[in-house]
């Protein structure tokens, strides 16, 4: 884990330190950031491999340091929040946000949830992966690379979004509840994240439907989930 680069953005000195120790402990590399401007400029100069941010922070807060990042970076973003609030977990895991972190956590938790998000970006950078495409009705999936079409025009999704799409695509027909997805994406149940995943698939439908009011890739399956049509 020492080619691992972690950046940590908080403008708390005693989170950042405790953050660091427990990164640290695991062999990753840490770098520190006390606002978002800071967390701006260290992800363009060291590039890496995951982003944990405050969603409250001076200059610039963790929600606009994100929107940012997502048009410079597909590194995992984990947020740290001092609020159990469901509009924050909505709004910044919407926005492009992977995991997040509530405040106060313990450190296993926190390990636990920065080592899944880090192996889910390992497996996608897999060049050994066989190569998996799907094709449908104008909208072309190629796993391996990361690329989505539709039309033949590109459409830039996050990670997780992409990550979304290729669980229902590769399971045409198959119909996922909202614990299924989390559980399938992030390798663990979490109410509250299972809670969004209406506010990704609303998002992935704006991207990757013609009429996102009318979908015909994704579908709704009324009281159990979704399904890919």
């Amino acid at each position: 884990m020492a080619d691992k680069k972690i950046l940590v953005a908080d403008d708390d000195p005693h989170i950042r330190r405790l953050i660091a120790e427990l990164l640290a402990a695991e062999g990753y590399q840490v770098l520190l950031a006390e606002d978002g401007e800071e967390a701006m400029e260290l992800c363009r100069d060291e590039r890496p491999d995951l982003v944990i941010l405050d969603i409250i922070m001076p200059k610039m807060d963790g929600m606009e340091v994100c929107r940012r990042l997502r048009d410079e970076t597909a590194a995992p973003i984990v947020f740290l929040t001092a609020k159990d609030d469901i509009t924050d977990l909505v709004s910044g895991l919407a926005i492009g946000g992977d995991d997040y972190i509530t405040k106060p956590f313990k450190g296993a938790e926190l390990i636990a949830r920065v080592k899944a998000a880090l192996r889910r970006a390992d497996m996608v950078r897999d060049p050994s992966e066989q190569e998996e495409y799907v094709s449908v009705g104008g909208l072309e999936i190629d796993r391996k690379r990361r690329e989505i079409s539709l039309d033949g025009r590109p459409v830039n999704l996050t990670q997780t979004e992409f990550d979304l799409l290729w669980l229902l695509a590769s399971h045409r027909g198959t119909v996922f509840s909202r614990k299924d997805i989390v559980k399938a994406l992030w390798g663990y149940e979490d109410p509250g994240i299972s809670r969004t995943i209406d506010t990704h698939i609303a998002r992935l439908r704006k991207k990757i439907e013609r009429d996102s009011s009318n979908p015909e890739f994704i579908k709704t399956v009324t009281g159990v989930g979704y399904k890919f049509f």
